[in-house]
């Protein structure tokens, strides 16, 4: 059902060469199992959850085009998910957009590299999302910070959606200042590797029409996530 569902709204600013439909229009995601908990969405997405990135793909099999149109956020830090697999099963769905969403590249460091211990830390990721490029589809990569861009960037990502860390909520919201300072960092890592996509940076819905407000080194914006309430009328959208 469409309310178990998140839509990231995607806003270019104005002047933006990567207009639609360069880039997609949203990113859609599972929502969180346990939406009452109180944590914003964006912490809520990295907890256990039944509804994996298959169960994901097959639902989208049941939506109306617009949201097919949207990329398919996916945790692919998962040592279940096959991409060849999931990439013959995307196709009939009429995906053609991915991002590696949520992301470990949103925890703290120590816990980054405990991950790591164990195989299942950012590079599963960039290569469970390399793999998905390869077979065809254009990719958003999801980073936290400049640690992962330049891996990243070998798979040449239409964009880079920098996220803030769980730790970065902590106070609430990321501040523009702190979202602002982390999106810099990624564009530098990104321009030292050769990379010249699209940077977008997570907005408040409040903040998403005034793109005065937005750090100057984004080209777009990604909303804050909201769910899906309901299938619409035909020819109509709806959140």
């Amino acid at each position: 059902m469409l309310r178990n569902h998140l839509s990231w709204d995607i806003t270019l600013r104005e002047e933006s060469r990567w207009q639609s439909p360069a880039l997609p229009p949203a990113i859609l995601t599972t929502r969180p199992r346990f939406p009452e908990t109180g944590m914003p969405n964006e912490v809520a997405l990295l907890l256990p959850n039944d509804h994996g990135a298959s169960d994901l793909i097959s639902k989208v099999l049941t939506m109306p085009s617009y949201l097919q149109a949207r990329a398919l956020g996916l945790f692919l830090a998962d040592p279940f998910f096959n991409a060849g697999t999931e990439a013959a099963r995307m196709r009939d769905t009429g995906i053609k957009w991915v991002a590696n969403l949520p992301s470990v590249e949103q925890q703290d460091q120590e816990f980054v590299q405990l991950l790591g211990d164990v195989g299942l830390d950012r590079s599963m990721e960039i290569k469970q999302l390399g793999e998905l490029a390869a077979a065809g589809f254009q990719v958003l990569a999801v980073v936290s910070g400049p640690e992962a861009v330049e891996a990243a960037a070998r798979i040449n990502p239409a964009a880079f959606f920098v996220i803030p860390k769980v730790t970065d909520f902590a106070a609430g919201f990321p501040s523009l200042r702190q979202r602002g300072a982390a999106a810099r960092e990624v564009r530098e890592a990104a321009s030292n590797a050769g990379w010249k996509g699209a940077l977008l940076g997570l907005a408040a819905e409040s903040e998403v029409a005034h793109e005065t407000l937005w750090p100057d080194v984004l080209d777009g914006v990604v909303c804050r996530p909201v769910p899906i309430a309901a299938f619409p009328a035909d020819g109509e959208r709806t959140q």
